[in-house]
């Protein structure tokens, strides 16, 4: 009964056990006992947790392929081409078309990536031939002396959001950057908290499970990326960074019995769920490849690693094989699946998953494209940067429908979470800075309606991510410094 009480009291609670003499914990989604009775609150009164997110991809879009034939909402509106792998999550996705940043002239990747996740770089500018005059020269943005010179929006929404949840934010990649132009902090990493002050996404699962699942839950940090600090939430000091696949034990094992007792003083639901929680963890650390030339411990356990696992003198394990569709897709799975789990248990409100970095010239051979991602943008723009994008999308949806999937309380993750999902530039061909295609995702604890595409040609971006703001319970009245507004986007909400 002791365990039930604190269930009442807590909006986060971890059962907790030892692996190979390391405490371990392991913290649950939120519960029909740690809610009221109708599940759309915290049984003491606090509203159920809105986290907010932002999914970033590099080098646009392509109208012809995104842009819906009609506007509206429900039926009054179908998913384009590369849209079409959220079929299932279509009454989640708010489409917002036709934004524009300033007057929707030529500019670079490098000043997109500022605008749309930061709002400038703090020189109040209105026209694109401001950025020439009135931006300091010690201000770059493709070079490698380029960063951001504001804090990215979802480090402003962790600042005013975050009470006592273990992370203040949490950073996740994909694909590391690589591209034939240096873009500084900004190509490699998405949250950053001033100026070469960033928070680096871990792009590795083991990693990603080791510090959401291991000793201890760190106290969060501020800041720090650039000098090789931990950035908001980073693994325990002290804790081995491979203590899964060394030890050969699954996490859950350390707190079977303390899940086992819990289970005895919950109803039939959350006992189903705690079940539920622990089987997607386990398969979570079955499916991440044991790192080549880790070798099993007390436990035993199956191995999924590709090499031969031995680090005899004698053997040399051979490298990882060519990544293939399925090892992309497999790793962007898994990692999707770590967001979510994180969310479900409360540990962080603020997320960002940079899946390529702008500009990025990233290869596709997963899909059957050799070729760089940037280059075709500006070569033959024929099909292969259109599938591309569609592949990536595949991967953004996996993550909402993963979220739909996930109870919370009466609703699910999906309900509670509002997605920004982001590209740096609107069309990449020509580089003229207008029509940015932004897919939000989310119903935002029920602040918004969902399943709907607005089409407001001539708007700014800083507008939408003012109203974002606004959405997450910021009061804040104005937002950004190239294109400041005060205006907000109610259309998004009716």
């Amino acid at each position: 009964m002791e365990l039930l009480k604190k269930l009442k009291v807590s909006r986060r609670f971890a059962l907790r056990g030892a692996l190979g003499g390391i405490g371990v914990s392991l913290w649950l989604p939120v519960l029909d006992a740690m809610c009221n009775n109708s599940g759309t609150a915290f049984a003491a009164g606090d509203p159920l947790p809105t986290s907010f997110g932002i999914w970033f991809w590099g080098n646009g879009i392509h109208t012809d392929v995104w842009t819906p034939t009609t506007t509206g909402s429900g039926n009054a509106w179908q998913l384009s081409t590369n849209l079409q792998p959220f079929k299932d999550v279509k009454s989640a996705m708010t489409l917002v078309t036709g934004l524009d940043m300033m007057d929707a002239q030529f500019k670079g990747h490098g000043w997109g990536v500022a605008y749309v996740l930061a709002g400038g770089d703090g020189t109040i500018c209105n026209l694109t031939s401001d950025l020439a005059s009135k931006v300091p020269g010690n201000h770059h943005f493709e070079t490698s002396d380029a960063t951001q010179y504001q804090p990215t929006v979802d480090q402003t929404i962790a600042d005013a959001i975050h009470t006592n949840e273990p992370f203040k934010s949490f950073e996740t990649g994909m694909i590391p950057f690589s591209g034939d132009v240096a873009m500084g902090t900004p190509g490699s990493n998405l949250a950053h908290r001033g100026p070469n002050d960033f928070l680096p996404p871990k792009r590795d699962p083991q990693a990603i499970f080791d510090a959401l699942f291991s000793a201890s839950i760190p106290t969060p940090v501020t800041g720090g990326g650039g000098a090789g600090g931990s950035g908001s939430g980073g693994a325990p000091t002290g804790v081995p960074s491979d203590i899964t696949f060394r030890m050969r034990r699954s996490v859950l094992d350390a707190v079977l019995q303390d899940a086992n007792r819990l289970k005895m003083t919950l109803g039939a639901e959350d006992s189903k769920r705690i079940d539920s929680h622990m089987d997607g963890i386990r398969s979570l650390e079955q499916r991440i490849p044991m790192p080549a030339g880790s070798t099993a411990g007390a436990g035993g356990g199956s191995s999924s690693s590709g090499g031969s696992g031995s680090t005899t003198p004698a053997c040399t394990t051979p490298d990882a094989p060519p990544m293939t569709l399925a090892d992309m897709t497999a790793k962007s799975k898994v990692i999707n699946r770590l967001i979510v789990a994180a969310l479900s248990c409360n540990l962080t409100r603020v997320y960002s998953h940079l899946w390529s970095g702008p500009r990025s010239d990233s290869t596709y051979p997963v899909i059957g494209i050799n070729g760089a991602h940037h280059a075709y943008t500006h070569g033959t723009d024929a099909m292969e940067p259109r599938s591309i994008e569609n592949y990536i999308m595949t991967q953004y949806a996996d993550l909402a429908n993963v979220m739909k999937a996930t109870p919370m309380g009466a609703g699910t993750v999906l309900d509670n979470t509002l997605i920004y999902g982001v590209s740096e530039v609107a069309m990449p061909h020509d580089h003229i800075m207008t029509n940015y295609h932004i897919v939000l995702m989310g119903h935002a604890g029920g602040k918004l309606p969902g399943d709907r595409h607005v089409r407001l040609p001539g708007r700014k971006v800083t507008e939408l991510v003012l109203t974002l703001q606004q959405l997450m319970g910021l009061n804040v009245q104005t937002w950004g410094s190239w294109d400041r507004t005060s205006k907000t986007m109610p259309e998004i909400m009716t």
